[in-house]
C-alpha cells in the first residue's frame, strides 16, 4: 500500500506512468446518492455479507455523520457513515455504552464516554483507493468532532475483519470471565493518536519565531505591515500581564496565542450586554447584594423619616387649626354675651337642644378645617420618591478577564485548537473568562468555535464583534440524568424566578404524563434544564413547514421525533448545548428534535444551533394541498395550529454541521413584504446563525399590511403573524431620520420609547419601506 500525507494527497511507489491520486473527504449531501449506490453496486453482495442488509439513502439519512471520498478529477470513490451508537446487535441507544464495557475491556481505554466516541456503521471504497479513502474519512471525523477520541466498530463474528480496516482497527478484548462463544459480535477501535499527529502546547520562546511567521503570514494578509521581527518581539516581552503559548507538533511550532490581563473593560461594559456574566468583573454578584441590601435600608430609613415628617406637620397643623378655632369659639362666645336678649316663648328644653345643635355644627367645622389643613400640610412635605438602585460602580472592582491579543495556528491542527484553552487559563489563576474582539467582516478562527457570541446594546457601534469563553465551559462534557423527585431543590434553585419553574415542579409531580425532564451537571453542579416530550405532531410540522428541505420522514418512524418543550442553560455553557441534546436524544431513542416558540419571542442564544423551518406559502384562508402523501405521509384533515409559532428543528446530521457565525451588521428599513422575506431567508439558512441583523420600521414589525386586492406574492395575514423574524432579529421601533453614507451609519428616531434619535452603524443597507398610501394613512 501506498503512504498518506497529513493533507490527504496519497504517495504510491512509481509503476509506470501512474501519478499522484488527490482523495478528499467531504460530508454526503443528497445529490452524491446516485453516485454512491453505483458505487456500491459493483459489490453489493460482499457489502450485504460485511455490513448486513444496508438501504444506501436511509444510511445517509438516519447517521449522524455521512461522508463521501472525491478523487481530484470529482469522481465519487469511497463513502462511509458514523453514528452517535452502535446499529448491529441489540444494543439499546441510551446504554449501550455501558452494555458493550460489560462485555469488552473499554473501561480500560482513558476518558472513554459516549460524548467523545462514534461508531463506524458502513464503510465501502474502490479498492485501489480504499486504504487513502478510509484515512481521509477517518481523519475528516477527527477533525470535525474536535471532541471525539475513538472511534469503535461493531462486527458479527461471522464476518472476519476486512481490509481496509484490517490494519487500522485493533481488537477490543473481552472482559475476564466472558466466554467467546456467547459472544456473537465483535468490537474494534481506532484512536486519534493513530491517525493524527498530537498537537502539544507549551510556552513560548524567541527560538520559535522562524516555525511561526509562515504560519502568521498564511492567516494575516497585512503581515508585512508588522514588521520583520513583530513575533519575536511579543513573545520576548512577556512579563506578569503579557504571556505567549506556542502550539508544538512534530518539534515545530505550529501555532501562537498571545494573551494579556492588561484589559480596560470599561468601553466594553458600556457597549455590551455584559450583565450575565457579571460585567466580566470579579466580586460583582457579592457586590451587587451589598448595593442592593444597602439601597433597602436607605430606601427603609428614608421612608420612616417621610412618614416622621408627614406626622409631625398633621400635629403642627392640628395644633394650629385647634388654637385658631378655640379662638375663634372664645369670641364668637364674647359676642354672644353682648348682645345677649331675653329669649321669649322657649323652654329650657328648646335652648338645651340648640345649644347642642349649635356645637355640633362647630365640631363638624372643626374637623373639616383640620383635614384640610392636613392635607394641605401632606402636600406641602409632598409623596415620597424611592431614588433609583444604583448600580454597582464596576470601576472599583478588579478586572475577571484576561484578553486574546494575537492567535494564529496551522490549519491542519484546527481540530485541536481546544487544547490552548487549558494552559491559558492557567496562565492567569485569578480569572474566569478569555476575551476575544474580532471585526465584523472577519473571517472566524477555529479558536472561536470555543467562544459565545456577546449581544451588542442598540447603538453601542464598538468596531468589533465581543467573544467570551469562561473557566468552567473546560471542565469536561455535561452528565446528563433524567430527572427524579430528589433533584427538586437543585432545579428549583437553579429555575429561580422562571416562568416555567411549575411546568418543571409538575412533571417531578407525576401532573404532566408523557413529559421528561433532563438534567445537565458539571463536575456535580446544574448547568441545564430541559424539558421533552415524544411528538404527536410530526405530520402537522411536515404540512405546514418546509421540513421536508432537511429529512426525509419515510425513513423516521412515528416515535422517533422529539418535542423540546423548554431548555434553560447556564449562558456560559452556551456552546455545549448541542451536545446536551444529542445525548437527550440518544436516551430517549429519538432521531430528530422539534421547539415550537412564539414568533414575538427572541430566540436564545443557547438554541441558535437550532435551524428555523420557514412556513409552507399559505393561500388565503385554505390550507394548501398535500404535494405528495405517499412520500410525506400526510393526512388531509390535519389542523392549523393557532398562531403559527416558529418552529426550529434539528437532527443528528444536523448537530455535527455546526452554524457558523457571521457578525456582519445588517440593517433592513421597512417592513414591507420584500424586507421581511429577505431577513426570513438570512435567519432560516441552516449553515449560518447572523448575530448582528437590525430590522427598523414604524410600529415594529406589522400584525397585519393594509391591502387593497390580494398578490401572490404578498404574506397572508397568518403567515405575517409567523415569518420568524422577531425571534432572530433585533426590531427597532422607530424611523428613519439620517442617512451617512461615508460613516456607514443611519440615524433612527425611536417611537415613543423617550429615547430621542440614535445612531445605528451597519456593513450592508437594506431599503425596503414599502409603498404606502398617504392618503389611507391621513
Amino acid at each position: 500500500r501506498g503512504q498518506t500525507s497529513e493533507r490527504g494527497l496519497c504517495v504510491r511507489p512509481a509503476l509506470g506512468k501512474t501519478r499522484e491520486m488527490a482523495i478528499v473527504a467531504r460530508h454526503a449531501i443528497s445529490e452524491d446518492l446516485p453516485n454512491i449506490k453505483e458505487l456500491c453496486e459493483v459489490e453489493s453482495h460482499i457489502l450485504e455479507k460485511h455490513w448486513g442488509p444496508y438501504n444506501i439513502p436511509r444510511l445517509l439519512e438516519r447517521n449522524a455523520f455521512s461522508c463521501c471520498a472525491v478523487d481530484d478529477r470529482g469522481a465519487v470513490v469511497g463513502f462511509a457513515t458514523l453514528h452517535h451508537f452502535p446499529t448491529v446487535g441489540d444494543f439499546n441507544p441510551s446504554t449501550w455504552l455501558e452494555d458493550a464495557s460489560a462485555t469488552w475491556k473499554l473501561a480500560d481505554m482513558e476518558d472513554l464516554s459516549v460524548s467523545n466516541t462514534m461508531v463506524l456503521t458502513f464503510f465501502f471504497a474502490e479498492h485501489v483507493h480504499e486504504e487513502e479513502v478510509l484515512n481521509e474519512i477517518i481523519r475528516m471525523a477527527f477533525s470535525i468532532c474536535s471532541d471525539m477520541k475513538r472511534i469503535l466498530l461493531f462486527l458479527p463474528n461471522t464476518n472476519p475483519l476486512f481490509a481496509p480496516l484490517l490494519g487500522n482497527f485493533d481488537p477490543v478484548p473481552l472482559n475476564d470471565g466472558i466466554d467467546a462463544m456467547n459472544v456473537t459480535i465483535g468490537a474494534f477501535c481506532a484512536a486519534r493518536g493513530d491517525f493524527m499527529t498530537e498537537m502539544t502546547v507549551r510556552p513560548a520562546m524567541v527560538e520559535d519565531h522562524d516555525d511561526l511567521v509562515p504560519v502568521f503570514k498564511a492567516q494575516k494578509e497585512d503581515a508585512e505591515s508588522y514588521g520583520e521581527f513583530f513575533l519575536a518581539n511579543m513573545i520576548q516581552s512577556e512579563d506578569e500581564q503579557n504571556k505567549a503559548l506556542v502550539a508544538e507538533a512534530n518539534g515545530r511550532a505550529m501555532g501562537l496565542l498571545v494573551l494579556t490581563s492588561d484589559v480596560q473593560l470599561s468601553e466594553l461594559q458600556k457597549k455590551f450586554e455584559l450583565e450575565a456574566y457579571d460585567f466580566m468583573v470579579q466580586n460583582y454578584s457579592e457586590e451587587a447584594t451589598s448595593v442592593h441590601d444597602e439601597h433597602v435600608k436607605r430606601v427603609a430609613r428614608m421612608r420612616a423619616e417621610h412618614a416622621e415628617r408627614i406626622e409631625t406637620a398633621r400635629k403642627e397643623a392640628r395644633a394650629i387649626v385647634q388654637e385658631e378655632f378655640e379662638q375663634y369659639l372664645a369670641e364668637r362666645q364674647e359676642e354672644e354675651e353682648e348682645n345677649e336678649e331675653e329669649e321669649e316663648g322657649k323652654s329650657p328644653e328648646q335652648v338645651e337642644e340648640e345649644r347642642k345643635a349649635k356645637e355640633e355644627a362647630d365640631n363638624a367645622e372643626r374637623m373639616k378645617q383640620i383635614a384640610e389643613a392636613e392635607e394641605y400640610a401632606v402636600m406641602e412635605v409632598g409623596d415620597f420618591v424611592e431614588d433609583p438602585e444604583p448600580g454597582v460602580n464596576l470601576d472599583l472592582l478588579e478586572s475577571n478577564a484576561f484578553f486574546v491579543t494575537l492567535f494564529c495556528l496551522d490549519p491542519v491542527y484546527d481540530c485541536q485548537v481546544d487544547k490552548l484553552l487549558q494552559p491559558a487559563f492557567d496562565l492567569f489563576p485569578d480569572k474566569e473568562y478569555l476575551i476575544m474582539t474580532v471585526p465584523h467582516k472577519a473571517k472566524k478562527s477555529s479558536l472561536m468555535r470555543h467562544f459565545i457570541p456577546v449581544k451588542e446594546k442598540l447603538g453601542g457601534n464598538f468596531s468589533h464583534a465581543l467573544y467570551l469563553c469562561h473557566r468552567a465551559s473546560l471542565l469536561g462534557p455535561m452528565a446528563i440524568t433524567p430527572a427524579t423527585p430528589d433533584d427538586r431543590a437543585e432545579l428549583l434553585d437553579f429555575l429561580e424566578e422562571d416562568p416555567e419553574r411549575d411546568a418543571y415542579t409538575d412533571v417531578l409531580d407525576g401532573k404532566a404524563p408523557g413529559s421528561t425532564v433532563y438534567v445537565a451537571r458539571v463536575i456535580g453542579q446544574v448547568a441545564a434544564v430541559a424539558r421533552v416530550r415524544r411528538s404527536s405532531a410530526p405530520g402537522t410540522y411536515s404540512k405546514f413547514y418546509e421540513l421536508d428541505s432537511f429529512i426525509d420522514s419515510g425513513h423516521y418512524g412515528g416515535d422517533e421525533h422529539l418535542d423540546v418543550e423548554n431548555i434553560l442553560v447556564n449562558p456560559i455553557f452556551t456552546r455545549s448545548t448541542p451536545g446536551m441534546l444529542k445525548q437527550i436524544m440518544c436516551m430517549s431513542g429519538t432521531c430528530c428534535a422539534y421547539c415550537l416558540l412564539h414568533p414575538l419571542v427572541p430566540i436564545p442564544e443557547y438554541l441558535d444551533f437550532l435551524t428555523i423551518l420557514r412556513m409552507r406559502r399559505l393561500q388565503d384562508a385554505r390550507f394548501p394541498p398535500d404535494i405528495d402523501p405517499a412520500r410525506t405521509g400526510l393526512t388531509t384533515d390535519l389542523k392549523m395550529p393557532p398562531g403559527p409559532p416558529a418552529l426550529l428543528h434539528t437532527n443528528f446530521r444536523l448537530l455535527m454541521q455546526p452554524k457558523k457565525d457571521v457578525d456582519t451588521r445588517i440593517v433592513v428599513i421597512g417592513s414591507s413584504d420584500a424586507a421581511l422575506s429577505l431577513v426570513e431567508g438570512l435567519v432560516s439558512v441552516p449553515y449560518l446563525t447572523f448575530h448582528r441583523i437590525t430590522l427598523v420600521a414604524p410600529g415594529g414589525l406589522p400584525g397585519r399590511l393594509p391591502r387593497f386586492r390580494h398578490d401572490r406574492l404578498n404574506y397572508f395575514d397568518k403567515e405575517l403573524l409567523w415569518h420568524g423574524v422577531a425571534g432572530k432579529c433585533g426590531v427597532v421601533e422607530g424611523s428613519l431620520v439620517g442617512l451617512d453614507r461615508q460613516g456607514s451609519t443611519v440615524s433612527v428616531d425611536l417611537d415613543g420609547s423617550g429615547g430621542g434619535v440614535t445612531t445605528i452603524q451597519y456593513d450592508h443597507l437594506v431599503l425596503a419601506p414599502g409603498l404606502r398610501d398617504t392618503f389611507v394613512d391621513s
